[in-house]
């Protein structure tokens, strides 16, 4: 794996992000913001993706494997790693998915005179911090040229200020390893030079910073370690910076993509007035929160500068979105496993959640929720009342991250339920066949087989083999594959019917 480089011509390369899927880019999750802020967007179902520094087509396969509706294009410049996309998208059986060896320059001036088309949705993760300037240039003119009226694009980078911490490590790094050039041992070196600063107890506040940071990296897979601090070319920014950039392309703020990274809870009284007397501007204010949190990454949303953007959520959106949560009751109070938790003492709010917890890991249409809690309530409350307190509920829930909203369903077993003749993900099955330890959920999130025998079965869930057939192949007990099943049902593995 080559380091960022400029070579003649503007061609380039760069440590690509590993393979696998990214939740913040998937064109459902994107789709829901987009309608929450007032815009249009195509329904993700049926859209059309461009992801670009689609590396080796992690995400981009995963994407196609749970939008069979849609059509993916993925493109990279390193061509061998697009040579083992094509792969594995071909031995997954995903049709709807194309990888392409291109660099930006290259697409952008086909969209301008080709038949390139226009897509739905443009993702560029792990892709703007880490080239040089001229291709940042090109990557920002290809989303523009690229990316329809209504179209959301999704771009990813290191922030200031708090990556000025990481710039700080990466120093540390970079002398110490400015001699070694071959990747396996950068990254031994560089494990070994952080150990060995993070076990050094200094009592000063500036060698505790360094170690915390450093004891942060450690915790970080190798290929993400390579890719955002031994590469070449890693430069954060400043959110206004970025936007400017966009400006300057015809593009402009959207959202974060996570919208409660936009949301401060329980802050003094000083920060509410400081905010308070900010300009009304949606990048000024997320400037400052940038400060406050002294945040390191941003998953930014931009679109067409012409496009009006209400600022102001809609609730009424989610008439039209689905919704899943990971959370579990406990009396009134409902927690996610990340420890999200909200509690309520409404009936039908109650109803609501409750049938999302019985769904989980699938997405349930906002209309079977306010069915629920008109059932709840009563025939006595009117329906627009209810669905109106629900729909504020679940919009805080979701800024909470309690809640998750999406442009529509996942293709997975509700409940993770495993039907007679078990189904799993195909692009999981290709992904374990071609020797990975971390598969692609039909959630587009990234699982890891921790449970006895899982693997095993999974490589055989082709959806021709009834349990009393995988017990015999695996030398198991049925009620033992029934226990793996609802394991793998958890993680979003199973396919629904039609899936």
């Amino acid at each position: 794996m080559t380091a960022a480089a400029e070579p003649a011509g503007g061609a380039y390369e760069r440590v690509a992000y590993p393979g696998y899927a990214y939740a913040a880019t998937h064109p459902a999750r994107l789709e829901a913001v987009g309608r929450l802020l007032g815009l249009e967007p195509t329904p993700a179902a049926s859209c059309r993706v461009l992801e670009l520094g689609c590396g080796d087509g992690g995400n981009a396969l995963s994407i196609a494997a749970t939008l069979p509706g849609a059509h993916v294009l993925g493109a990279d410049a390193a061509a061998a790693a697009v040579a083992r996309g094509a792969a594995l998208a071909e031995a997954a059986g995903l049709e709807n998915v194309a990888l392409r060896a291109a660099d930006f320059a290259a697409l952008a001036e086909e969209a301008e005179y080709g038949d390139l088309g226009a897509f739905d949705y443009v993702i560029a993760h792990g892709v703007y911090s880490w080239v040089p300037p001229a291709a940042r240039v090109d990557l920002l003119a290809c989303v523009r040229r690229c990316l329809a009226p209504q179209g959301i694009a999704f771009l990813s980078y290191n922030a200031y200020p708090g990556s000025y911490l990481r710039d700080m490590a990466r120093d540390v790094l970079r002398f110490h390893l400015r001699d070694v050039a071959d990747p396996a041992r950068r990254l031994a070196g560089a494990r070994e030079l952080m150990q060995t600063i993070v076990a050094i107890e200094d009592p000063s506040p500036y060698a505790r910073v360094l170690r915390e940071q450093l004891e942060r990296m450690l915790g970080a897979g190798d290929a993400l370690l390579f890719h955002d601090d031994l590469a070449d070319v890693s430069t954060p920014f400043y959110l206004h910076e970025v936007v400017e950039h966009a400006a300057a392309h015809g593009l402009r703020f959207l959202a974060e993509a996570d919208l409660f990274e936009s949301v401060m809870r329980d802050v003094p009284d000083s920060a509410a007035r400081l905010m308070a007397a900010l300009p009304d501007e949606a990048v000024v204010r997320e400037q400052y929160l940038d400060f406050f949190k002294n945040r390191m990454f941003r998953q930014t949303l931009l679109c067409r500068a012409e496009l009006p953007v209400r600022r102001a959520l809609d609730d009424a959106a989610l008439e039209r979105l689905w919704i899943s949560s990971s959370a579990r009751a406990d009396g009134d109070a409902f927690a996610t496993p990340e420890g999200d938790t909200m509690t309520t003492s409404e009936p039908h709010v109650q109803a609501a959640m409750h049938v999302l917890i019985a769904a989980w890991p699938a997405a349930v249409p906002f209309a079977q929720l306010r069915a629920a809690a008109q059932a709840a309530a009563g025939e006595d409350v009117p329906e627009e009342l209810v669905a109106a307190r629900l729909r504020e509920v679940l919009l805080q829930a979701h800024l909470a991250r309690l809640v998750e909203l999406h442009g529509c369903a996942w293709p997975l077993a509700p409940g993770g339920a495993a039907g007679a003749r078990p189904g799993a993900s195909a692009l999981a099955r290709a992904q374990l066949a071609a020797g990975a330890d971390v598969v692609s959920s039909l959630r587009h999130t990234n699982v890891r087989l921790d449970g006895p025998g899982d693997a095993e079965l999974l490589a055989r869930l082709d959806g021709t083999r009834d349990r009393a057939a995988l017990a015999a192949e695996l030398g198991r007990g049925e009620a033992e594959v029934d226990e793996a099943l609802a394991r793998l049902g958890a993680l979003g593995l199973l396919a629904g019917a039609g899936a």
